[in-house]
């Protein structure tokens, strides 16, 4: 059995999709979810992209012990030396991207590719004698001439490159064109890891994956739910899970933990915003769920008629009615555990404090209701502004009007304001009473359980100062939800 190795790019190229951004903070979050999930390298970022990026990747690097700890690097004038200096002290690796196609020659570099040739091998050189591993990426790989890029993975593997990277940058690639292409440069390579990078353009990216992986890949390039730039990345989930069905055959294995998939995916989803669509495949909501009778009956009868996935192999809760207000708090830390999460005694006071609130007005309570209360616990982050009070006052014959009452740092502010309905009033206040116009990008709202009184998730994404922040609350309430969504992402701009 031979392993296959998985690095995770959510937090870089899973970025770069416009529905998805990180606080430092919540990039520390996900890492460690990550780490705990158990993925061999974590793509931190690019720190020479800005001043915001390098604190963003430095945070993780600082926080993150256990997978390797990978950082983007280009061959540009200090780049390289800005990746070892975030590493220092650090199991690491640098990841250097090379164009490699006509178009990408012609119009994305600066230099003629033999120059670029001498600054890569230049770059991994500095790059192992520091002590780190190295990943060069062949960027749009499936356009480019097959005498060339033989040319440049020799070239890197002479001077002790570790990982060579095939990405198909575009989207573009089929599974047969994977396949040849990675049992070519698999011939002429030795001692080197082959690696492949999947966009999503053409829906192939699981697929091409996988094929890279049955030619002789031995590392993947994945994101959670396969977010990432214009279509998105292959998904994590869907590849170690074909993996875990199909390994055996293939004489292939990943050491990820299974169970904490479906926590990991939600969360990612807490984290973002990034509602997971019901229908997607392995983590989707949808996806032990049957309408049809005869197959709800099946199921109920021996799951694997319909069911490839075993639900408990991924970590997938069962929506079973296990606690109400007369569950004390040995119950409640029974089921936390059971459903696999370890608090902190504050935490796990915080979230009991939450699931008796919850449970006054809900008769039954879900499982997937504790789970959301756990996940907003583990959220939770020092508030310089909070909600003390608020009002709301609207109807078919009035114009809505907010009154918010808010500790501001260490005062109490006060303000109103109208609006086109109540939400739209309490954040127009929310803004006076800190100082600051936001102006709402998304908003959503989704039901964590059944029921009339189902616990409400309140999802929105709200530029302040030319920069994009996310919110996010819960509670049977969804108007007092949607305004600490709101200040929930105030607290990250202020």
């Amino acid at each position: 059995m031979e392993k296959v190795f998985i690095l995770d790019t959510t937090l870089r190229d899973g970025a770069q999709s416009p529905l998805i951004s990180f606080t430092p903070e919540e990039r520390v979050e996900l890492a460690k979810a990550l780490s705990v999930l158990g993925v061999d390298v974590i793509d931190c970022g690019y720190p020479a992209l800005s001043p915001e990026e390098e604190r963003a990747v430095r945070c993780v690097v600082e926080e993150i012990d256990g997978p390797v700890l990978s950082v983007l690097a280009k061959t540009k004038e200090g780049e390289i030396e800005k990746a070892l200096e975030v590493l220092e002290g650090k199991r690491g690796r640098v990841h250097i991207p090379v164009p490699t196609s006509e178009i990408r020659l012609a119009f994305m570099q600066e230099v003629d590719p033999d120059r670029q040739l001498e600054m890569v091998i230049d770059a991994v050189k500095r790059v192992k004698d520091a002590g780190h591993e190295v990943e060069v990426t062949l960027e749009d790989c499936f356009r480019a001439n097959r005498d060339y890029l033989q040319k440049v993975a020799s070239a890197v593997a002479e001077v002790g490159v570790d990982v060579v990277n095939l990405s198909d940058t575009v989207g573009i690639a089929t599974p047969t064109m994977v396949k040849e292409l990675v049992t070519f440069l698999k011939g002429k390579l030795n001692d080197v890891i082959i690696s492949i990078h999947c966009h999503d353009d053409l829906g192939m990216a699981t697929a091409n994956t996988f094929a890279a992986l049955e030619a002789g890949a031995r590392q993947a390039h994945l994101t959670i739910a396969g977010v990432g730039t214009r279509a998105g990345n292959a998904a994590l989930e869907e590849v170690v899970v074909a993996l875990k069905l199909h390994g055996d055959e293939l004489g292939l294995y990943t050491e990820l933990d299974l169970s904490k998939l479906y926590k990991t995916a939600r969360i990612f989803s807490k984290i973002t915003g990034y509602v997971i669509p019901p229908h997607k495949a392995v983590v989707g909501d949808a996806v032990f769920a049957h309408k049809v009778e005869y197959m709800r009956l099946a199921v109920v009868r021996e799951p694997r008629t319909y069911e490839i996935i075993d639900s408990e192999m991924i970590g997938y809760p069962k929506k079973r009615i296990v606690l109400s207000k007369r569950s004390g708090r040995y119950m409640f830390r029974e089921k936390v555990e059971e459903l696999g999460y370890q608090l902190t005694q504050e935490q796990l006071d915080r979230a009991f404090e939450m699931f008796k609130e919850l449970a006054e007005k809900k008769s039954e309570v879900y499982d997937s209701d504790v789970i959301a209360i756990i996940e907003d616990v583990l959220l939770e982050r020092k508030r310089a502004v909070e909600l003390l009070s608020y009002s709301i006052s609207t109807g078919s014959d009035e114009e809505p009007k907010a009154f918010v009452k808010l500790r501001v740092e260490d005062r109490e502010v006060e303000a109103e304001a109208t609006g086109d309905g109540p939400v739209d009033a309490a954040y127009r206040a929310i803004d006076d009473a800190v100082g600051m116009s936001g102006r709402l990008l998304d908003y959503r709202i989704n039901s964590v359980s059944s029921g009339k009184d189902a616990l409400g998730e309140v999802f929105l994404r709200v530029m302040f100062k030319g920069k994009s922040f996310t919110g996010r609350a819960i509670g049977t309430d969804v108007l007092k939800a949607s305004i600490e969504a709101y200040i929930n992402a105030v607290n990250k701009a202020y």
